[in-house]
């Protein structure tokens, strides 16, 4: 036999024997005793990469991001959702950014990694191992086999494997700053792939499997304001915050009152809660986030079982002490000259800082009355008007009248288009494009006089055509230096609300209607009115007395200054606000010069609308009455002045309103000299 024949027969008597013993176990099945249930082998289970399971991990957090929990929640694994309803996932996550003020995500995913996790039920959607043995009859079963089982309740033996998948989170918050959140993702397969595993835990493992968060607010004290002198103008007495100097410059310090909901749509990102109380005037209102400080919070997880758990925590920052400039003796003083007129204003600075010594408003305002409801002596306290409330040095502009006509003849300087020399007529009237304008009761001092004495006896009839002149000169040149003195905007001072009048200008008249509706430019007329301080004009005396400081001091205008600093209770400086010039304005010292000659004439020449109210004061005073035209039969009176008149150390701005057949010069100039009394003589 060849070796090919060989081998071929090899193989047929190995086939017999094998059908042989498959015979005899067959038939050792059929009729023998049961032996035990074959090993099962388990059906296939879908596989995923790591790289598909760190996108599901990608697609949660950026869903995250956007505050889609939805689309987080789809991507848990069944049992998951069974466990966690999703309104409480969506709530938890909802509260985590509730409570801390989330305001952005930063989310990023690392290099996956294999895990195991407990045994577990078999997922639904996973097909369960098929019990088989190694001969399938007819339809695929072994004879006597029962079916495969289909209990997915069944717990798998051992571990479940898994894939870890590092995260960070990085939370900006409000309240927390930026919180960083290290955890790790883990997902499970099932037949559609990965599948994220979730709980609490995976938020902040304070919580356990079903924890809650709890925020809880450190509110400290309200700050001080206290005076340079170290008077004390508000502070927190038995809890309330009070004003020990009642009445004095109420205005000024302002109040405070309990929140609103209106205030808590636009304040409970800051902490606000109802129950606080809010600045709402003055330097309360304008100080509020130094005098407030910073709320303490404490983020805690409340697992379901067990004492809370601090999760994250902010020191509270008690509120800082306000040091302001008032002085409250020329605070007091000018109150107490404006009180017998009952309505009116007064600015008080220092020429050589800007600092506000004081800011006086009539009618007087209490805010005690808005906190305790009584004076701090105890005697009961009417709820206060708006007219009572309002700070008029800040808020109140107001026609300056003839106390503007320093600033034409500084234009009038500037241009060349007169000089110290110059010789002007005084007439009772005086007529331009048809109109007629008057002096005071159409008084006249002649046809030749200097400027000093037409502006000692305030001849409108002189500074009306020398506007004109320079009108014709430079069209702006009035309004151009008119602007550099602040008016027509903010002056800066910080921590008070203030108004910036109007500078009637071309810029204003080219975006401002005129009475008719129509628009015009800025024209010779606009500029008569203007300089007198009348026509569109308005300003506050805070303007009107810095503006006055910059003529005293040689052409500062300092930004004014009623806060100098901020402390906190460790001694910490929270802010410090330095004296700060705003500009110097164009003018020559020796033009400045002249203009303060002409001012001090106003009270040294005998027909000077001041000399009467400062006779005798023992000091040179300059300064300009005015008295403004209101639409009524009652002007406004006014006098701005400053002391002494080379070296000044004090400048004063005050008004009057509405007073019958009042002037500048007889009503409002005697309340500035008492002032200035105060300051130099202590009486």
């Amino acid at each position: 036999m060849s070796r090919a024949g060989g081998r071929r027969a090899w193989r047929r008597a190995r086939s017999r024997g094998a059908l042989v013993l498959l015979a005899v176990a067959l038939l050792l099945v059929a009729c023998g005793p049961a032996g035990p249930e074959p090993t099962p082998y388990p059906t296939t289970a879908p596989t995923a990469s790591p790289a598909e399971g760190r996108a599901v991990v990608d697609r949660f957090l950026a869903a995250w991001a956007d505050h889609d929990y939805p689309a987080m929640y789809a991507l848990l694994a069944p049992a998951d959702r069974a466990a966690y309803p999703e309104a409480a996932f969506t709530a938890l996550y909802r509260s985590m950014n509730d409570l801390m003020r989330v305001t952005s995500t930063n989310m990023s995913t690392d290099t996956p990694v294999s895990a195991a996790l407990p045994a577990e039920p078999r997922p639904l959607d996973l097909p369960p191992p098929a019990t088989s043995s190694p001969v399938p009859n007819a339809s695929g079963l072994a004879a006597g086999s029962p079916a495969p089982s289909v209990d997915t309740t069944t717990v798998l033996d051992g571990p479940v494997p898994a894939l870890a998948v590092p995260f960070v989170a990085h939370l900006s918050t409000d309240r927390f700053a930026v919180v960083r959140l290290d955890r790790t993702a883990y997902l499970t397969q099932a037949a559609g792939g990965w599948q994220l595993r979730w709980n609490p835990a995976l938020v902040f493992p304070g919580l356990g499997a079903g924890g809650t968060l709890t925020l809880d607010r450190q509110l400290g004290t309200r700050g001080r304001i206290v005076g340079t002198d170290g008077t004390v103008w508000a502070a927190q007495i038995d809890g309330v915050r009070s004003y020990p100097q009642d009445w004095l410059a109420g205005q000024t310090i302002g109040y405070v009152s309990a929140v609103t909901a209106d205030d808590l749509s636009k304040l409970a990102a800051k902490g606000y809660l109802a129950g606080d109380v809010v600045g709402r005037s003055g330097l309360e209102y304008g100080a509020e986030d130094l005098l407030r400080g910073s709320p303490g919070w404490t983020l805690s997880a409340v697992p379901a079982s067990g004492p809370p758990v601090t999760l994250l925590h902010t020191d509270m920052v008690r509120g800082a002490e306000v040091t302001i400039t008032l002085h409250p003796g020329l605070q007091a003083t000018a109150e107490r000259g404006l009180a017998n007129h009952g309505n009116g204003a007064s600015a008080v600075v220092d020429p050589r800082s800007g600092d506000v010594w004081a800011l006086a408003s009539a009618p007087a305002f209490n805010p005690n009355a808005m906190t305790r409801g009584t004076t701090m002596s105890g005697a009961p306290l009417g709820r206060p008007s708006y007219a009572q409330i309002v700070n008029k040095a800040v808020l109140g502009a107001y026609p300056a009248g003839s106390s503007f006509k320093p600033f034409t003849l500084a234009a009038a300087l500037k241009t060349g288009v007169a000089g110290p020399g110059t010789r002007v007529a005084c007439p009772g009237t005086w007529s331009y494009n048809s109109f007629t304008f008057h002096n005071y009761k159409d008084h006249t001092l002649g046809s030749n006089v200097s400027l000093l004495q037409a502006m000692a006896f305030s001849c409108n009839t002189t500074y009306m055509p020398l506007s004109i002149k320079v009108f014709e000169q430079s069209p702006t040149a009035l309004t151009d230096l008119v602007a550099e003195f602040g008016f027509g905007q903010l002056t800066g001072i910080r921590h008070l609300v203030e108004e910036s009048g109007i500078l009637p200008d071309p810029a204003y008249f080219a975006r401002t209607p005129r009475g008719d509706g129509t628009f015009h430019e800025y024209n010779g007329f606009d500029q008569v009115q203007l300089a007198i301080g009348q026509g569109s004009y308005s300003g506050t005396m805070l303007q009107l007395a810095s503006a006055y400081a910059a003529f005293a001091n040689g052409g500062t205008l300092w930004t004014p200054r009623i806060v100098t600093a901020a402390t906190l209770p460790d001694g910490t400086l929270a802010e410090r606000v330095e004296p700060r010039v705003t500009r110097r304005v164009s003018l020559t010292p020796a033009q400045l010069g002249y203009v303060v000659q002409a001012l001090e004439a106003v009270v040294n020449l005998p027909y000077g609308t001041g000399t009467a109210a400062f006779a005798g004061f023992g000091l040179q005073v300059a300064g300009k009455s005015g008295t403004a035209e209101t639409g009524t039969s009652d002007p406004h009176a006014l006098f701005p002045a400053f002391a002494p008149a080379v070296n000044p150390r004090i400048a004063v701005a005050t008004i009057l309103l509405y007073v019958p057949l009042g002037t500048g010069g007889s009503d409002a100039a005697p309340l500035v000299r008492q002032v200035m009394a105060r300051y130099f003589h202590g009486g």
